[in-house]
């Protein structure tokens, strides 16, 4: 009997996650796959499950940093349709609502079916309803982190996961602390980049616990339990990762910061938006500080803060690397569904007999509301999947008439190429946007970079032949791509593609030959 109770607990949250999954999913919109990040989240997973000849270029075969995400990407494309990448999203979304719901539940005492359906509208529309002040988009900007960090975004990667962080805080305050640690473990195993903010809930977990009284045992199983689930990703990290030499690894780590300073460096990304969204911060913890949820808000944002302040000093590449500053990912969102929580717990007992006799209304209304955003919010996903961008046609060639032994070289900076691997399921030299991470292979992958820009940058044109010819010799290149109206870029080649903006070439049968 209590094993079929259990079960139907489980489904029945199942299903609640489902439904407000595709409540906010579709209201949301995703981009087409594959876009951004996931052509370099995606790539080793979509080459071991044996998509085009993805599996002989170079970066696919690259040290991994996400094995848990691969391993998902490639049971998904050996065996799945694309589309359930979608639908992991969907119920990834389902997840971040159902927790926050939950979380306003118990500290806020929405109890009532009603409280819980406004409480969705709005989150809805905190993160739907597309509101411009100046340059500040309340839609992004209002559940989006600093430096460019997020939970949600436009399409299906592995910060989406960080969602568990959410879950995570809901569970401890129900006190499900198993639960609440492994699904802590889970974000952090899943996109390694969240350890130091698994870290510091961790810490912030074990203060409340003792403040409360709690047995030092049982403070002891949660830190330790917390410790042994996130110890495997932890260990692959550390050894796998290891630095060459020191030299190596800081030349590596200085390579990927300078890459992303608008992620590394405060004084890059620290703007009037960081600090609406810091402010966000601090004004829900103030809301919150006699709840329990201000130590877990409060922990990490102090040391964040502090983290963040030395940064700007120190301008240190492996602080940068680390972006501490990336609590916020979770931080801005919670502090926003606080903020709005606190509101309405207000309207809820300022007018308490109003909202009891008009429950229907606002129920039906609110379904409303909700049923609009959906309806809008899919007439959008239709049109995102059915556009299709000015070089469709140049990969379309590329993928039809792909051999085993290609391996082209693509304007390297284009962000009109960064979909190029996985659209085409054909290997390129290198790209901006995907990098490894192992010091050896940064380097390497930096060096191919250099060989391309020779032959690209207006800065080389006189000798980009000859850089061509360099780059033919160092690697197996059989293929170029020029845009916007380039020229045969050199003796020795045909064109075999032009559509007025990209040209492909190929060697002629004589250079082969020789």
């Amino acid at each position: 009997m209590i094993q079929l109770k259990s079960l139907k607990s489980g489904l029945s949250v199942s299903l609640d996650i489902l439904i407000l999954g595709i409540t906010l999913g579709i209201a949301y919109v995703q981009e087409p796959l594959y876009t951004s990040n996931q052509n370099t989240k995606f790539l080793q997973g979509m080459a071991q499950a044996g998509i085009g000849y993805l599996e002989q270029d170079w970066l696919a075969n690259t040290l991994d940093p996400l094995p848990v995400f691969t391993a998902l990407v490639w049971f998904s494309s050996a065996f799945l349709h694309p589309y359930f990448f979608y639908l992991y999203y969907i119920i990834l979304f389902g997840v971040y609502v159902y927790s926050l719901i939950g979380i306003a539940e118990i500290i806020f005492q929405f109890d009532r079916q009603v409280k819980k359906i406004i409480y969705l509208v709005f989150i809805v529309t905190l993160h739907c309803l597309k509101i411009r002040i100046f340059d500040f988009k309340t839609h992004i900007y209002l559940h989006y982190g600093v430096a460019e960090q997020y939970l949600l975004g436009d399409y299906f990667q592995t910060s989406n996961f960080g969602v568990l962080i959410i879950l995570s805080i809901y569970l401890f305050l129900r006190k499900q602390r198993f639960l609440s640690v492994l699904a802590l473990a889970g974000a952090a195993t899943v996109h390694p980049a969240y350890l130091p903010s698994a870290a510091l809930i961790t810490l912030s977990y074990l203060i409340i616990l003792y403040k409360k009284g709690e047995r030092f045992k049982q403070i002891f199983f949660v830190g330790g339990l917390s410790f042994l689930l996130v110890l495997p990703v932890t260990l692959y990290m550390f050894f796998v990762f290891q630095p060459t030499t020191p030299e190596t690894a800081e030349l590596a780590k200085s390579l990927i910061v300078n890459r992303i300073p608008h992620h590394s460096f405060p004084t890059a990304w620290f703007d009037h938006i960081a600090f609406v969204q810091i402010l966000v911060i601090v004004v829900a913890i103030y809301l919150v500080r006699k709840t329990d949820i201000f130590l877990i808000l409060g922990v990490p944002f102090i040391v964040a803060s502090f983290a963040t302040c030395l940064q700007i000093f120190i301008k240190n590449n492996s602080l940068g690397f680390i972006t501490p500053w990336r609590v916020s990912a979770f931080l801005v969102p919670l502090s926003s569904c606080l903020i709005i929580a606190v509101f309405l717990r207000y309207i809820f007992n300022k007018f308490p007999q109003t909202l009891n006799k008009q429950d229907k209304s606002i129920i039906f209304i609110s379904l409303i509301i909700l049923s609009i955003y959906a309806f809008v919010g899919a007439e959008e996903q239709v049109r995102e999947l059915q556009n299709r961008p000015d070089y469709a046609n140049l990969m379309d060639f590329v993928k039809s008439n792909r051999q085993p032994e290609d391996l082209y070289l693509v304007p390297h900076t284009s962000g009109n190429f960064i979909e190029f691997r996985l659209y085409t399921g054909v290997p390129i030299l290198a790209n901006y946007k995907s990098h490894p991470y192992k010091d050896t292979e940064v380097i390497e992958w930096h060096n191919r970079l250099m060989m391309a820009q020779k032959f690209y940058s207006p800065d080389f044109r006189e000798t980009r032949c000859q850089a061509l010819e360099e780059a033919v010799i160092a690697y197996p290149i059989n293929h170029v791509i020029t845009e916007l109206g380039d020229i045969n870029p050199c003796a020795g080649w045909s064109l075999i593609y032009d559509d007025q903006r990209y040209k492909v070439y190929k060697p002629l049968p004589e250079r082969l030959q020789n």
